[in-house]
């Protein structure tokens, strides 16, 4: 028993390394590209709205494992062959890079507007408004 043990150590400690490496990879990926689309989706032109609004809403309605499956085994059908650690990566940034959109639209929707207002009446630009208003309070 403790042999086996001793012999799978190898093998689990380097599913632990690549499991931690493509956490990071997700979170830092669709952490930037959900508070760009939340922005996008919040602030944006009506194309850009609809778009980001098109892409949340399909991607949260697939399961993770089936959307999973697309990405490993549909993207080669269309000519886009990813290594297996890639088809992981890219297929867990779009689903949490769709739930990071909801959480900023949620968390934007809930200011108060007068927030907002006030900080447009100081002067402050739209930069300085999500960096110090926007984020700050959602």
């Amino acid at each position: 028993m403790l042999s086996q043990i001793i012999y799978a150590l190898p093998f689990l400690a380097e599913g632990f390394a690549v499991t931690l490496w493509v956490s990071l990879l997700v979170v830092v990926l669709s952490l930037i590209a959900g508070v760009l689309m939340g922005v996008g989706l919040v602030y944006g032109p009506a194309p850009l709205r609809w778009a980001v609004r098109i892409f949340s809403d399909t991607i949260r309605g697939i399961p993770i494992l089936v959307l999973i499956f697309f990405v490993y085994y549909g993207l080669p059908a269309v000519g886009l062959h990813l290594e297996s650690f890639w088809a992981a990566v890219l297929a867990l940034t779009l689903f949490k890079t769709a739930q990071v959109v909801e959480y900023l639209r949620g968390a934007v929707g809930s200011i108060p507007k007068g927030q907002s207002e006030a900080a447009m009446a100081i002067g402050l630009t739209f930069r300085q408004r999500l960096a110090y208003v926007i984020f700050r309070a959602g």
